[in-house]
């Protein structure tokens, strides 16, 4: 790691110190050889003063139960009919999962205790099927959560509820998941498989709004996607439209996934957002400095001209920037020019590591509409090593630098770069 990825993390802490995450857990990802590594980063959260809820499921256990038992089982993950037998085979494995469990985590020295937080009812008949001992969601004693968590005490939740009765019912561990994020008013509810969920299927973007989620499980490339996959996302969605707004679902097939999802920008999973996760904002004074940072490397390179912090200050109404998450990740300038009523685009710039993710081209698109507000009869930009980029984005090369401000001329003429006149297409 360099001082660099360092800075980008420590961006994350003070947003994150004091919220609470729930983190979802696949059973196969328990038994995997990665679960240890998952652990060691509960302990950095909780390190970071982040309050964490376990919540885990048991399909994978239960099925390798009933399968060790000869037992025909009616379900494994909560969702169908649970019938007594599979019920007696489901509360053996998941007892058995949760002392393994808790048994880990006292590896890591995490103080935890396991729950009987759900309280829940019989499912009922669904398209006209008992669902026997399958149980829905009543309610979630946040209550007892909050205490332990006052404790510094890792809540783990099993997928199991009881009715009033104090009889035992299946649950889904990712409904379980949504009701206790939206219980708690967490952050962020992290769902966890062994395999990333970017890898099953050809999505354009791995950060979904709410609606966009439900465009894609609505599509024909939809209904092919993985039934665990489709489960979680439909949490999801529920989640962020109840008032969770990140859920991030990520795999375990490579060993930080976890934090590397967490505390980058870009996330190595994929996430659904109930809010803006980026915007195009004008730039403020206390923008400056980041700014500044921001464009040193690329003044380095000869990518942009060097600007001193004092001028980037004296016109910083002219700069927009990039925000992700809060993090301001690109930047770009428009200076008008009173006399002629003409707008140059200036210090366009993406940080390192978010290339090609199309925030130049959302950086070009505010610009020019900035422009349009300013009354600018003419948008252009002077470039070098930028211009390709430029013209894929609605410029075209010029000749005539008599287009040019009188002001703009001069200091052209006064350097040595060469800069190429390029104006926008629509202007």
């Amino acid at each position: 790691m360099n001082f660099e990825d360092l800075r980008a993390i420590l961006q994350y802490v003070p947003q994150f110190r004091g919220a609470t995450f729930v983190v979802a857990l696949d059973g196969a990802v328990i038994e995997s050889p990665d679960f240890s590594n998952i652990l060691l980063d509960l302990a950095v959260l909780r390190s970071l003063n982040i309050d964490v809820v376990l919540v885990h499921g048991a399909a994978a256990q239960i099925e390798a139960l009933g399968a060790k038992r000869k037992v025909a089982l009616s379900n494994c993950d909560g969702t169908g009919v649970t019938d007594e037998a599979t019920l007696e085979i489901s509360m053996d494995a998941i007892s058995r999962l949760s002392h393994s469990i808790m048994q880990s985590l006292t590896t890591v020295k995490i103080r935890a205790a396991s729950t009987n937080a759900i309280q829940a009812r019989p499912a009922g008949i669904i398209g006209g099927v008992d669902a026997r001992f399958t149980g829905t969601l009543d309610r979630v004693d946040g209550a007892m959560l909050r205490s332990f968590l006052d404790q510094n005490i890792l809540p783990v939740v099993q997928p199991l509820g009881f009715d009033a009765d104090g009889r035992t019912l299946r649950v889904n561990s990712d409904t379980v998941a949504r009701e206790i994020a939206v219980a708690l008013e967490a952050a962020k509810i992290i769902f966890i498989s062994l395999r990333n969920p970017v890898n099953t299927g050809d999505f354009e973007s791995r950060q979904w709004s709410s609606e966009d989620a439900q465009k894609i499980l609505e599509s024909e490339s939809g209904k092919e996607l993985p039934i665990g996959f489709v489960s979680k996302v439909k949490q999801a969605i529920r989640a962020t439209r109840d008032g969770v707004p990140r859920v991030h679902l990520i795999g375990v097939d490579r060993n930080d996934a976890l934090l590397a999802e967490l505390f980058s920008n870009e996330g190595v999973g994929l996430m659904v957002y109930a809010d803006a996760y980026h915007e195009v904002r004008l730039a403020t004074p206390s923008d400056a400095d980041e700014i500044y940072s921001l464009i040193r490397r690329a003044v380095e390179d000869e990518q942009l001209i060097e600007r001193p912090r004092s001028e980037i200050i004296a016109n910083i109404k002219d700069y927009l920037v990039l925000a992700i998450d809060g993090n301001v990740v690109g930047c770009v300038a428009v200076h008008l020019y009173e006399e002629e009523k003409v707008a140059e685009l200036a210090c366009l710039f993406v940080k390192k590591g978010h290339n090609g993710m199309g925030y130049g081209g959302i950086l070009v698109e505010a610009a020019r509409k900035q422009a349009e507000k300013l009354n600018a009869s003419r948008l252009f930009a002077l470039s070098t090593q930028a211009a390709g980029y430029l013209e894929k984005a609605g410029f075209e090369k010029v000749d005539d630098l008599s287009l040019l401000p009188a002001k703009r001329l001069d200091q052209w003429k006064g350097n040595s770069r060469n800069a190429v006149l390029l104006v926008h297409r629509e202007y």
